[in-house]
């Protein structure tokens, strides 16, 4: 029988990478009384994953609360490698994070709270969970070079009540410094992580080991011109990406950009940039809080590039698809990337760009 005093604390399940952004919300979780046990996914085989989950084990023995380890190292090679694969073979650029966080690591994370009994769930994001008109939303985080909302619109919805985000109202530099006050000086000053937690540095080694007929995708193919007129030679078109300029191993005497792939003929279509701007464009498999949030004015925030500055655009819906009408053409709208809607920086929804 517990005390008449006794206070049953909350209890919260943390993702924690090893990093700065989860180690100082695992400090913050528990200062603000919150019964906190933190969880390291093992997604994949690179030193890295094994460092991140000695660094997360490390530091919840120093804040001496629970840390488990999920070895989901087979479900991320199914659905989030296979996805990245795929899709560049299919002449897209894709976006690992955003099928992740759809797909896996929420889901993941949500059983998990549940398996335990954890009313919460917390990760280390920069962004915020609001409640307007009796819906939930994800919103901007404050620190606007840090803000990471734009890869959080496939969360399931159902999720959105139960989340923390305990660093939304913070910078980066006063989250670097409450590490160093609660005397951990080497999470202050920890690197952040940068690209796909997968791939260290160039992609194009790992897409070719993932590929296990690579010769019939990584061979010889041409470089062309709007009009079809040959440029040059290429060694496979999976190695490019639209809006692409650095690193095409062609020479021409004026400056040109990857404006589409064909795959099927292996081609590389390339471009000026003032023939880069698109006005519209399709998006699938889109996940939205509600259609009547769109009308028929100019009213939403398009964002198709973390850190891009946001376009105004019009949304509509069309055969299971969104058509975006964008109010000031944009460049290098890539197919597989992701756009994402806001509102007063909320975020309405977002999908895959067709």
């Amino acid at each position: 029988m517990q005390p008449e005093n006794y206070i049953l604390k909350e209890k919260v399940l943390l993702g924690m990478s090893g990093g700065t952004d989860s180690s100082v919300s695992a400090m913050m979780l528990l200062e603000q009384g919150y019964d906190v046990t933190g969880i390291t996914f093992h997604f994949h085989d690179l030193p890295s994953a094994d460092k991140a989950i000695s660094d997360a084990r490390k530091l919840c023995e120093s804040l001496k609360i629970n840390h488990l380890v999920l070895d989901a190292r087979q479900a991320f090679s199914a659905q989030v490698l296979s996805y990245f694969r795929d899709e560049y073979l299919a002449g897209k650029t894709p976006f690992p994070c955003a099928v992740c966080n759809r797909d896996l690591k929420w889901n993941l994370i949500f059983r998990e709270a549940d398996r335990l009994d954890c009313e919460k769930v917390a990760m280390g994001h920069y962004a915020g969970i609001t409640q307007q008109d009796k819906q939930y939303f994800i919103r901007e985080g404050v620190d606007p070079d840090k803000d990471q909302s734009f890869f959080l619109w496939g969360i399931n919805r159902n999720f959105l009540p139960r989340i923390i985000f305990p660093l939304g109202n913070y910078l980066k530099k006063d989250v670097r410094k409450m590490a160093g006050d609660a005397g951990f000086p080497s999470i202050e000053k920890k690197k952040d992580s940068l690209g796909a937690c997968f791939c260290e540095g160039d992609y194009r080694p790992l897409l070719k080991q993932l590929t296990p007929d690579a010769e019939r995708y990584f061979k010889a193919g041409n470089f062309v011109d709007e009009a079809g007129n040959i440029l040059g030679k290429h060694q496979g078109y999976p190695l490019f990406t639209v809006g692409q300029r650095r690193g095409l191993g062609i020479h021409l005497n004026r400056a040109v950009f990857v404006k589409s792939i064909r795959p099927e003929e292996n081609e590389v279509v390339l471009a000026p940039f003032n023939n880069m701007f698109r006005s519209s464009f399709y998006v699938k498999d889109y996940i939205i809080a509600d259609e009547k949030l769109f009308g028929n004015d100019f009213d939403t925030d398009v964002r198709i590039r973390y850190r891009k500055q946001n376009n105004r655009g019009r949304i509509s819906f069309e055969n299971n698809m969104i058509l975006v009408e964008l109010e000031t053409p944009l460049e290098s709208v890539a197919p597989g990337q992701t756009a994402v809607f806001y509102r007063d920086g909320l975020v309405l929804g977002g999908g895959f760009i067709v």
